[in-house]
């Protein structure tokens, strides 16, 4: 705002000021007499003369997108070569797989590069996978080199804890051998349990049987009757925790009994459908439910689903196959029973037609 534009409005204030007065002095000719006489100092209107200037519209220097422009996305490389991420810093921001993930990354469902470990990023080409792809990976420690020779162990950081092991070893059987003499899978045999710990014990003879009372009148008819049911309930009771921990015994079994076979790498372990398999069925094996996670709880919940639907199609299924093979023999009796009469009234007509040939030759003779 320059002064210009203020001079009237000033020269109309000076005005109305020196007809208040009651001297009758001369107008001012100086802007410093003026500013005296309205008791306003320079300083006060140091800001107006300079001609400082304040938002004059509604956004208040808020960012505004110019026409004909979109939001930035903001792509490419967010770490640069040998620079140190944790787990789920973002590489690479693409769209489409301009540079593929490698050692130790995982790819986004917007084809972006997240770091899967703590490490340090390299970018790098590997001949033996692919002859153009670019990949970006990661290791832990930053003078390796990527990609690692062909035959060397894959590096991994898997956070276990240090546990003692066990002196005793259970017996292994050696399943098979290969044409060089190495055994192709090593079976882990569960020690086997005494004759004491296998004898099973009757579940009724660990119950006591309730004692006996006189049936005297109707009360103790009652509570003879409910003493019963008492009993018939421990009974179960009894049964069901001797089938959990049948259950339990099985699922010890189960996860101590391993199948180590030889590898691709050379070495011994199980299989990774064996693995998932330990794991088990929800409801076989007590605990399996149990989830940490809420994300898990829904996996949980979608496959129990999935289990009762499935139980459900074989159900109708089964349904189906039993009215065909009912209908089926259906028929086939029907059919049974259409061929009996049949034949039963050919045999009929045959022996009526004997009978009249013999009655013509009889009048003949």
């Amino acid at each position: 705002m320059s002064f210009v534009q203020l001079q009237r409005p000033l020269q109309r204030g000076a005005a109305a000021t020196l007809r208040t007065t009651t001297t009758t002095t001369a107008a001012a000719t100086s802007l410093e007499e003026r500013f005296t006489r309205l008791r306003i100092t320079l300083q006060q209107t140091n800001a107006v003369i300079q001609g400082r200037r304040y938002a004059s519209v509604k956004s208040q220097g808020a960012y505004r997108i110019p026409n004909k422009k979109t939001i930035a996305k903001k792509m490419g490389a967010k770490k640069t070569g040998d620079q140190y991420v944790i787990p789920g810093n973002i590489i690479y921001k693409q769209r489409g797989t301009i540079w593929h993930p490698g050692e130790n990354t995982i790819l986004g469902r917007d084809h972006t590069i997240h770091a899967a470990v703590a490490g340090y990023v390299k970018y790098y080409r590997d001949p033996a996978r692919h002859p153009t792809r670019q990949y970006i990976g990661v290791t832990f420690n930053r003078e390796d080199k990527l990609p690692y020779p062909p035959g060397a162990p894959r590096r991994r950081k898997l956070g276990l804890m240090a546990v003692p092991r066990k002196t005793e070893e259970a017996p292994a059987t050696l399943d098979a051998l290969s044409p060089s003499g190495i055994p192709l899978a090593v079976t882990r045999l569960p020690q086997t349990e005494t004759a004491e710990e296998a004898a099973p014990e009757p579940v009724e003879a660990a119950v006591k049987e309730p004692e006996k009372v006189p049936l005297t009148d109707g009360n103790s008819i009652i509570s003879a009757l409910i003493k019963e049911k008492l009993h018939k309930r421990r009974v179960q009771q009894a049964a069901a925790e001797k089938e959990n921990e049948r259950l339990k015994k099985e699922a010890e079994i189960r996860m101590n009994t391993r199948v180590l076979r030889l590898q691709d790498d050379y070495s011994y372990r199980e299989s990774n459908w064996e693995i998932g398999r330990l794991v088990g069925d929800v409801g076989t094996i007590p605990g399996s439910e149990k989830t940490d996670s809420r994300k898990a709880k829904f996996r949980l919940r979608r496959r129990k689903r999935m289990c009762s639907f499935n139980a459900i199609k074989k159900r109708k299924a089964a349904k189906a196959q039993l009215r065909e093979e009912y209908k089926a023999r259906v028929r086939a009796n029907r059919e049974k029973r259409i061929a009996e009469r049949r034949a039963f009234a050919a045999k009929t007509k045959a022996g009526a037609a004997a009978k009249g040939g013999n009655a013509s030759t009889k009048v003949e003779a």
